[in-house]
Protein backbone atom coordinates (compact mmCIF):
# COMPACT_ATOMS: atom_id res chain seq x y z
CA UNK A 1 0.00 0.00 0.00
CA UNK A 2 1.29 3.10 -0.86
CA UNK A 3 2.07 6.25 1.97
CA UNK A 4 -0.33 8.74 2.38
CA UNK A 5 1.78 11.14 0.60
CA UNK A 6 2.62 9.48 -2.39
CA UNK A 7 1.27 10.56 -5.83
CA UNK A 8 -1.94 10.15 -6.65
CA UNK A 9 -0.53 7.65 -9.87
CA UNK A 10 0.74 5.15 -7.33
CA UNK A 11 -2.63 5.33 -5.02
CA UNK A 12 -4.44 4.75 -8.25
CA UNK A 13 -1.97 1.60 -9.25
CA UNK A 14 -2.78 0.29 -5.25
CA UNK A 15 -6.61 0.33 -6.31
CA UNK A 16 -6.22 -1.51 -9.53
CA UNK A 17 -4.13 -4.06 -8.15
CA UNK A 18 -7.03 -4.23 -5.64
CA UNK A 19 -9.84 -4.60 -8.30
CA UNK A 20 -8.31 -7.31 -10.71
CA UNK A 21 -11.41 -9.74 -11.47
CA UNK A 22 -13.77 -9.44 -13.92
CA UNK A 23 -16.52 -9.95 -11.38
CA UNK A 24 -15.07 -7.48 -8.59
CA UNK A 25 -15.21 -4.87 -11.54
CA UNK A 26 -18.89 -5.36 -12.56
CA UNK A 27 -19.88 -5.04 -8.74
CA UNK A 28 -18.35 -1.75 -8.54
CA UNK A 29 -19.44 -0.57 -12.12
CA UNK A 30 -22.60 -1.06 -10.96
CA UNK A 31 -22.49 -0.24 -7.08
CA UNK A 32 -20.03 3.13 -7.14
CA UNK A 33 -22.40 4.96 -9.44
CA UNK A 34 -25.49 4.40 -7.45
CA UNK A 35 -23.13 5.41 -4.50
CA UNK A 36 -23.18 8.33 -5.99
CA UNK A 37 -26.66 9.01 -7.39
CA UNK A 38 -27.60 8.17 -3.39
CA UNK A 39 -25.61 10.72 -1.90
CA UNK A 40 -27.45 13.97 -2.66
CA UNK A 41 -30.57 11.36 -2.40
CA UNK A 42 -30.44 10.95 1.08
CA UNK A 43 -30.64 14.26 2.43
CA UNK A 44 -33.78 14.77 -0.32
CA UNK A 45 -35.57 11.81 0.19
CA UNK A 46 -34.12 9.54 3.17
CA UNK A 47 -36.27 6.41 2.26
CA UNK A 48 -34.94 6.13 -0.99
CA UNK A 49 -31.23 7.55 -0.73
CA UNK A 50 -30.64 5.80 2.36
CA UNK A 51 -31.39 2.12 1.10
CA UNK A 52 -29.59 2.50 -2.30
CA UNK A 53 -26.68 4.00 -0.22
CA UNK A 54 -26.32 1.03 1.56
CA UNK A 55 -27.22 -1.61 -1.49
CA UNK A 56 -25.02 -0.10 -3.95
CA UNK A 57 -21.89 -0.38 -0.84
CA UNK A 58 -23.63 -3.79 0.28
CA UNK A 59 -22.76 -4.91 -3.87
CA UNK A 60 -19.15 -3.36 -3.37
CA UNK A 61 -18.36 -4.72 -0.68
CA UNK A 62 -19.94 -8.35 -1.59
CA UNK A 63 -17.56 -8.30 -4.39
CA UNK A 64 -14.62 -8.18 -2.12
CA UNK A 65 -15.35 -10.91 -0.01
CA UNK A 66 -17.23 -13.25 -2.78
CA UNK A 67 -14.56 -12.64 -5.63
CA UNK A 68 -11.44 -10.61 -4.73
CA UNK A 69 -10.68 -11.80 -1.56
CA UNK A 70 -9.31 -8.78 -0.02
CA UNK A 71 -10.74 -5.94 2.11
CA UNK A 72 -11.80 -2.94 0.41
CA UNK A 73 -9.10 0.12 -0.38
CA UNK A 74 -11.48 2.78 0.96
CA UNK A 75 -9.95 1.14 4.54
CA UNK A 76 -6.74 2.44 3.72
CA UNK A 77 -8.02 5.98 2.87
CA UNK A 78 -11.22 6.98 2.83
CA UNK A 79 -11.16 10.12 0.62
CA UNK A 80 -8.04 9.06 -1.85
CA UNK A 81 -9.56 5.70 -2.20
CA UNK A 82 -12.87 7.23 -3.14
CA UNK A 83 -11.45 9.26 -5.49
CA UNK A 84 -9.54 6.24 -6.81
CA UNK A 85 -12.77 4.46 -6.90
CA UNK A 86 -14.31 7.15 -9.10
CA UNK A 87 -11.43 7.83 -11.34
CA UNK A 88 -11.44 3.84 -12.11
CA UNK A 89 -15.05 3.77 -12.59
CA UNK A 90 -14.55 6.41 -15.45
CA UNK A 91 -12.03 4.62 -17.00
CA UNK A 92 -13.83 0.93 -17.36
CA UNK A 93 -17.03 3.08 -19.03
CA UNK A 94 -14.67 5.04 -20.92
CA UNK A 95 -13.33 1.70 -21.83
CA UNK A 96 -16.28 0.10 -22.47
CA UNK A 97 -18.24 2.71 -24.50
CA UNK A 98 -14.89 2.82 -26.36
CA UNK A 99 -14.51 -0.67 -27.35
CA UNK A 100 -18.65 -0.46 -28.18
CA UNK A 101 -17.80 2.41 -30.33
CA UNK A 102 -15.00 0.15 -32.08
CA UNK A 103 -16.59 -2.68 -32.94
CA UNK A 104 -20.10 -1.24 -34.21
CA UNK A 105 -17.06 0.80 -36.78
CA UNK A 106 -15.58 -2.60 -37.83
CA UNK A 107 -18.73 -4.06 -38.15
CA UNK A 108 -20.40 -1.11 -40.28
CA UNK A 109 -17.01 -1.15 -42.58
CA UNK A 110 -16.96 -5.45 -43.07
CA UNK A 111 -13.43 -5.23 -41.58
CA UNK A 112 -12.59 -2.98 -44.22
CA UNK A 113 -11.64 0.77 -43.71
CA UNK A 114 -13.04 2.03 -39.65
CA UNK A 115 -12.08 5.81 -41.37
CA UNK A 116 -14.81 5.24 -44.37
CA UNK A 117 -17.27 3.47 -41.91
CA UNK A 118 -17.18 6.59 -39.63
CA UNK A 119 -17.30 9.27 -41.85
CA UNK A 120 -19.45 7.66 -44.46
CA UNK A 121 -16.84 8.49 -47.17
CA UNK A 122 -13.93 6.29 -48.74
CA UNK A 123 -10.57 6.76 -47.61
CA UNK A 124 -9.74 7.94 -50.57
CA UNK A 125 -12.09 10.60 -49.97
CA UNK A 126 -10.53 12.01 -47.14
Amino acid sequence: MPDRSAPFAEKMAYYRSQHTGRAIRLTHLVGIPGVAFALPVVFARPRIGLPVFAASWAVQIAGHVLFEHNRPALADGPLTYQLCGLANWCEEVADLVGRAGAADLVSRAGAADPWAAATGRGSDQA
